[in-house]
């Protein structure tokens, strides 16, 4: 998430972008009515009639189920992961993506690009009950994206920039993150409401910038954008130390949280190496790089 945090939960706007790591979803049909999970993170059978949603599963058998008058018979479902399931890169909006275009692969149906966000998004809040589906967007189109949840938009820029990202050594579960600030707020609504209204003009004029390749601008609004994250109450001491690491590094233009914050990662517009002794204990830099290709069904 580039731009737009909280706010695009309220109706406004987000900026995100794709990143060259990759959720695989292998499936392989069966006989008869079983369902198989595997992954790195377990292990799990059950059948046709009982979809439960079963973590750390929740989110592929959420999409079998909303499936499910489609599926003739079980399978086994393979998950690999290039990231690790404790780094927010949006592993729950990339496994309900890959599930719901294998399933429709499947099932021999067709879904638009927006059909697929719309669907994937439901599945997502169905399962944690909240979610604006901006990580979704990015997912099945790939690149910079430029999202609304309602009136819907999810319009694919045609440029990428480098990126750093840090992880912070702990993450905080998006809802838990969101029930904060909730309850920060909850006594100074009108100023809630301002606070939404600027994160959402800095993602406005973000990609304003982008569309013109103004990098630096576009650095300067992130930057701007973390001032609010921080007066949301989602920022820490770590965060805070990498911050400042990373503005010292006269490749990066600009750097803030990248989603809901209270840990995760922290993203910067630039390319640059830091020096691991100086992170907060814990911190990892994570070498990654925006990509243009979103999600991609192919059969083996």
């Amino acid at each position: 998430m580039l731009l737009g945090e909280y706010a695009v939960l309220h109706g406004q706007h987000a900026m995100v972008c794709s990143i060259d790591k990759r959720i695989y979803v292998i499936l392989t049909p069966r006989d008869d009515s079983k369902i198989i999970l595997d992954s790195a993170l377990g292990s799990y059978e059950t059948t046709l009639s009982r979809l439960d949603k079963v973590a750390p599963f929740q989110f592929v058998l959420a999409t079998l189920h909303a499936f499910k008058k489609y599926i003739r018979t079980g399978c086994h479902i393979r998950i690999e992961s290039e990231f690790p399931a404790t780094v927010g890169f949006a592993s729950s909006a990339a496994v309900t993506v890959a599930t719901l275009a294998v399933m429709t692969e499947w099932a021999g149906l067709s879904l638009s690009t927006t059909q697929m966000i719309k669907q994937a998004r439901k599945i997502v809040r169905d399962v944690q009950g909240c979610g604006s589906g901006a990580d979704v967007a990015a997912c099945v189109l790939g690149g910079m994206v430029f999202y609304r949840m309602q009136p819907f938009v999810a319009e694919k820029s045609p440029f990428l920039h480098p990126i750093t990202v840090v992880y912070s050594g702990c993450k905080t579960a998006t809802p838990v993150a969101i029930k904060h600030v909730q309850e920060k707020f909850a006594a100074y609504p009108e100023l809630f409401s301002r606070l939404m209204n600027t994160i959402n003009e800095c993602t406005l004029q973000g990609w304003a910038a982008l569309n013109r390749q103004d990098w630096k601008a576009l650095g300067s609004i992130m930057t701007i954008q973390q001032g609010l994250m921080d007066a949301l109450g989602v920022n820490t001491e770590e965060i805070n130390g990498i911050l400042q690491l990373l503005r010292r590094a006269p490749v990066v233009l600009g750097a803030k949280i990248s989603g809901s914050g209270l840990g995760d990662c922290v993203v910067a517009l630039g390319e640059c190496l830091l020096d691991s002794s100086r992170m907060p204990a814990d911190a990892e830099q994570i070498r990654i790089h925006m990509a243009s290709e979103g999600v991609r069904s192919e059969k083996v």
